[in-house]
């Protein structure tokens, strides 16, 4: 990966004489260049921007070999500022801004939906987007929203997130449904009125026609409930 147009803010430089060799700038450069390229995430699609070093700067040729750095210790999407470090006799630190753009394909709704709509495969598309801006928990892959439900009117176009999407209702409340409880080997089956609404593995009261007693189940399947002793 090549780092296009990196420039250098040069924001301190160690007093030091300039007598004697200078500092390789095309040094610099490749030393910024494998650190950024090491601390991006493999196998990504990146854009990455910048300024370039003004090839006038004069520093005192480094003994040691150069550090690079960042204050955080990774390169994130957006803008960072990388630091360039000697640590030889004639010391000096430089930094630059090195922004990064970083493309995934997200999943983007091809139609609009509205609230509790179930989510099918053909309402979606893969199309790549620049995450660094969009807001976190967008969705890329179709088994984490297909069959579930939209938890509020969501537009054509939309990137889906976490926050759009919910686990489908399979219970709702004032429906009848049939509780199963009871213990390995030993199953009682009644008759029940739901609550409240509930997705599977989610618990809800439920009241027992026959008892009238109200109990705490946990769905398991559309108009099905249990309670495990």
């Amino acid at each position: 990966m090549k780092i296009k147009n990196l420039r250098v803010i040069l924001l301190l430089v160690c007093e030091t004489t300039l007598a004697g060799p200078m500092q390789s700038v095309p040094l610099i450069q490749d030393a910024v260049s494998q650190y950024i390229n090491t601390n991006l995430a493999p196998g990504g699609k990146y854009e990455i921007g910048g300024a370039q070093i003004d090839p006038r700067l004069q520093l005192p040729q480094c003994e040691q070999p150069l550090q690079v750095f960042t204050q955080s210790g990774e390169i994130k999407p957006g803008r960072n500022t990388v630091g360039v470090r000697c640590q030889g006799e004639k010391g000096w630190t430089i930094y630059s801004m090195v922004s990064v753009r970083s493309f995934k394909d997200v999943l983007v709704l091809n139609r609009s939906l509205q609230r509790s709509d179930v989510i099918r495969a053909e309402y979606l598309s893969a199309e790549t987007r620049d995450i660094g801006l969009l807001q976190q928990g967008y969705l890329t892959e179709l088994d984490d929203v297909v069959d579930k439900q939209a938890v509020r009117n969501i537009p054509a176009g939309s990137v889906l997130s976490k926050l759009h999407v919910t686990e489908l209702t399979l219970v709702k409340r004032g429906e009848r449904v049939n509780i199963q409880s009871g213990k390995a080997g030993v199953m009682i089956s009644a008759v029940g009125t739901a609550m409240a609404d509930g997705a599977k593995g989610q618990k809800i009261n439920v009241k027992n026609l026959s008892s009238q007693r109200v109990i705490q189940a946990t769905v398991v399947d559309s108009g099905q409930v249990s309670v495990y002793f």
